[in-house]
């Protein structure tokens, strides 16, 4: 109870001092934050930019203030080629809120600017960065009465609640759109919402839905030119592609991929930023299901720093759990611990960079600010001080929080809740030189199971099975998920013929259990007993597969061999 109390104080703290954070950060700022000196950025920019980002610059210095209305789509568009340049990004933002700040645009100019500066901040990876401007477009689209105006505002918010992981919500606000077929915009927004609603939705585990929604996708094709619908056309192909994976329909994940890719090579725009990156995260998803290893490790250095570096958090988990996977299915346990450290680590630093973010940008307005009298002064550093002291409060408390639960996060498998592969490997070595059992056991056919009936289904077979083992076993013996559909049980001081009979109570649990697909689940088993110069687990492995061989659904001992 104390932990829960503990755990649940940290939590309220936190969000506390975030939302005071975001409530000052969001309510103090006009159209851009005038606080930043963009002009002088610029000028700092331009003493060490590369050749074409001083290009882009200069171009935009040659316009007058009364010429940024005129000409703001030539401004805008300046800026495409410098986005993959070091400063590309920050370089457009700063030209972009010049011309908001001081080029009196009218109302549309302005939402192109503010959609504009929304997406170098993507690029910039200051994912907060987003949310000023998007609110404020949609306070102008609401001022301007134009429900096209409004519901892209809304969308484009949605979509930045998906880099929080807010998937749910974020489809809840999408389908709350009151959406048209009155003219092609119309039909093009449908067209990104229908492509998010099926993306969130793979992105929590649930392929069937996303194959439902990017059905319809292909209807609006007729809003688009050829070269613009390409995009999009390659963004629903690699989609459908991550679904007929995750249901294990892997020959049409196939099929989708090598047609995005295809696509993708006659590609002259870039509409979609990430849809290179979506077709490198199938690809080599797919290639561990086609056993082609070489690619994976060819790749894996590359894909390692695209998901290390990307905001999209889902091809985050996309790149390493296939890893993970890769890793466990070769039993290279080295590189399966060093992966899980780097990890832990890019987790790790994500959160801390996403709270700094959130402190910083306020905490940088009122260092720029130049207040009127000194109580208003007094009051900001009141405010500031109340800020950072919930932070450290909240930060304390989390790291706290975080020591005591660590180990669970450490040694837990994440879908059946036993004890993982890193765990058993430290208790093998505290068992070794003692009397000890093992049994491995392994779920007969899952492989078909996974292949007739999807994924999702044998994820609720794995849940069950290491259920039942769990219910059997309860508190006196632990149990290991060190595979796919592999467990190990590890009986420590008690009787053979006990561990024996606990272990037919594992099978014929397992085999009674009663399913609402059509199939039939059953375990095989090794069970190895210890003894002097005896690997008890290389025996227990050997009896597993001795008893895949033959009958299966059976567990075979060498108590009396």
């Amino acid at each position: 109870m104390k932990k829960l109390i503990l755990l649940i104080v940290g939590i309220m703290i936190a969000s506390i001092a975030t939302v005071f954070v975001v409530n000052e950060t969001l309510h103090t700022h006009q159209i851009t934050d005038k606080s930043v000196d963009y002009k002088q950025q610029l000028i700092d920019y331009s003493k060490s930019c590369t050749p074409q980002e001083c290009q882009v610059i200069t171009e935009f210095t040659r316009f007058g203030q009364n010429e940024y209305q005129h000409n703001i789509e030539d401004i805008a568009e300046s800026i495409r080629p410098i986005l993959n340049c070091s400063n590309g990004a920050k370089i457009g933002t700063a030209i972009l809120n010049i011309a908001l700040q001081d080029g009196a645009l009218n109302e549309d100019s302005q939402l192109l600017v503010l959609d504009k500066i929304a997406t170098l901040r993507y690029k910039d990876n200051d994912l907060y960065g987003m949310i000023d401007p998007s609110l404020k477009y949609i306070e102008i689209a609401h001022e301007s009465d134009d429900e096209f105006k409004v519901a892209s505002g809304e969308f484009r918010l949605a979509i930045i609640i998906t880099y929080f992981k807010g998937y749910d919500f974020s489809n809840n606000i999408i389908n709350s759109i009151k959406y048209k077929d009155s003219s092609d915009e119309w039909k093009k927004l449908k067209t990104r919402a229908t492509l998010s609603l099926a993306e969130n939705k793979l992105a929590i585990n649930k392929p069937k839905m996303a194959l439902e929604f990017l059905e319809n996708v292909d209807q609006y094709q007729t809003a688009y030119n050829e070269e613009d619908w390409r995009d999009y056309h390659v963004y629903l192909l690699s989609l459908r592609a991550e679904a007929y994976d995750e249901i294990g329909l892997i020959d049409k994940a196939n099929q989708c991929l090598t047609l995005a890719q295809s696509e993708l090579e006659k590609d002259k725009v870039n509409l979609l930023l990430d849809k290179h990156i979506l077709i490198k995260v199938i690809e080599f998803k797919l290639a561990l299901k086609n056993e082609n290893y070489s690619l994976l490790e060819d790749k894996k250095e590359e894909l390692l720093k695209i998901a290390d570096r990307t905001n999209q958090i889902r091809f985050t988990k996309l790149v390493y759990s296939t890893l993970f996977d890769y890793y466990l299915k070769t039993n290279n346990i080295l590189e399966f611990y060093n992966l899980n450290k780097r990890y832990n680590e890019v987790r790790d630093e994500r959160q801390s960079t996403s709270y700094h973010l959130l402190i910083s940008s306020k905490l940088k307005q009122n260092e720029n600010n130049k207040l009127n009298n000194e109580n208003q002064q007094s009051l900001l550093f009141l405010k500031i001080a109340f800020v950072i002291l919930l932070v450290i409060s909240s930060l304390l408390l989390m790291m706290i929080v975080k020591i005591k639960y660590l180990n669970i996060e450490t040694y837990t498998d994440p879908l059946t809740r036993s004890l993982n592969r890193r765990k058993f490997m430290v208790d093998y070595e505290g068992v070794i030189q003692k009397n000890h059992a093992f049994l491995i056991v392994d779920i007969d056919n899952f492989k078909t199971i996974n292949d007739s009936f999807g994924h999702e289904v044998g994820d609720e077979v794995l849940e069950k099975v290491a259920s039942e083992i769990a219910l059997i076993l309860g508190r006196h013996h632990s149990y290991y998920r060190i595979g796919g559909e592999e467990f190990v049980v590890l009986f420590t001081l008690i009787e053979p013929q006990a561990c024996i009979e606990l272990s037919e109570d594992i099978r014929r649990r397992v085999e009674s259990l009663r399913w609402s697909h059509d199939l039939k689940v059953t375990i095989s088993g090794g069970l190895s007993f210890s003894s002097k110069d005896k690997n008890t687990y290389k025996s227990a492995d050997e009896l597993l597969y001795n008893a895949k061989r033959t009958t299966k659904n059976v567990i075979l001992n060498d108590q009396f061999l």
